[in-house]
């Protein structure tokens, strides 16, 4: 296993009070190499802390972290097998230009400039900034700043990449190169990622399996399609032909909402409930002669798994 946190926790004391805020409750998961692993929440539900716990910014208040069945607590192994991207373009030294700034965090890591020389000047192409190599980095645009931050982070080789809204605010170019990078760091290259956003397409894009954290607990974790299945629904899509006016007691029963008319055609979202309610409901169609044209499961979206949890 790649990465293994046990019942992860952080309460930070107030100096002022007698008070304290627990940030992170208990949090236990774990990442394999070769997977893309997704924390999500709404904003202060403990995303950083653990980002920063990993990266060995701040000290767990308890629990453990593996880094290769290493318990990395207090040892500098961790900063030779992962590298950390928080959000924000403070990531990069600016007075710097792209290929110091690959040279300057390799040196800092104990990694001479000689054994990077090369694979600097390749992730410069790779990641689109080559052109820019020796601009000053505070004249770069975010997304440049962004693809230079992420060149930083992998300049050293990680096994484990911690990515906090690595694409958030870029250009659909820029968006586009960094999710190029993620996928082959993890499918070609086997490395692992955890990666925390707000932005659940891209974790519908790139991820192997999410976590969903509330209040710094971790409250349901899983693959898409498995999380899909533990909130399944059965709400439904009709296409008919021809008119059909179901009754008011019907319309309430499966909260029938109707969508598009077009010519003989109607569409029409309802939910039934269970199975037993597509049944009963398939049954009236049959008695009432109501031709189908269509008739499919609502996919759910991870967005509709997201706020259904924030909200149970």
């Amino acid at each position: 296993m790649l990465l293994r946190i046990e019942n992860l926790s952080k309460t930070f004391s107030n100096p002022f009070s007698k008070t304290s805020i627990e940030a992170v409750k208990n949090v236990s998961f774990q990442i394999q190499r070769g997977e893309v692993y997704a924390l999500l929440g709404p904003n202060g539900a403990g995303k950083s802390t653990i980002i920063k716990m990993i990266a060995g910014l701040i000290l767990p208040t308890s629990g453990k972290i593996f880094l290769n069945e290493i318990d990395t607590s207090g040892k500098s192994i961790i900063y030779k097998h992962l590298s950390a991207i928080l959000e924000g373009t403070r990531n990069v030294y600016w007075r710097l230009n792209p290929l110091e700034n690959l040279h300057y965090f390799a040196n800092l890591r104990g990694v001479p400039s000689s054994k990077i020389q090369t694979k600097a000047e390749l992730l410069l192409k790779e990641l689109d900034i080559e052109a820019k190599k020796k601009n000053q980095s505070q004249h770069l645009s975010r997304g440049m700043l962004q693809k230079l931050a992420l060149g930083v982070g992998l300049i050293t080789n990680p096994d484990l990449l911690l990515l906090d809204e690595p694409t958030l605010g870029l250009d659909v170019q820029s968006s586009r190169k960094i999710k190029d990078k993620i996928l082959k760091l993890t499918k070609e290259e086997n490395k692992g990622v955890l990666l925390t956003t707000h932005q659940l397409d891209l974790v519908e894009e790139l991820a192997d399996r999410v976590g969903i954290i509330r209040n710094g607990s971790l409250v349901v974790q899983g693959s898409l399609a498995e999380l899909k299945s533990i909130f399944k629904t059965y709400i439904f899509r009709l296409k008919i032909k021809g008119n059909w006016n179901p009754s008011l007691e019907l319309i309430q029963k499966y909260s029938i909402e109707f969508k598009l008319k077009q010519g003989e055609f109607l569409e029409m979202d309802l939910d039934c409930k269970n199975q037993k309610g597509m049944y009963e409901f398939l049954s009236i169609l049959q008695e009432e002669k109501v031709e189908i044209v269509q008739f499919f499961r609502v996919e759910e979206d991870l967005e509709e798994i997201f706020l259904r949890v924030l909200k149970d």
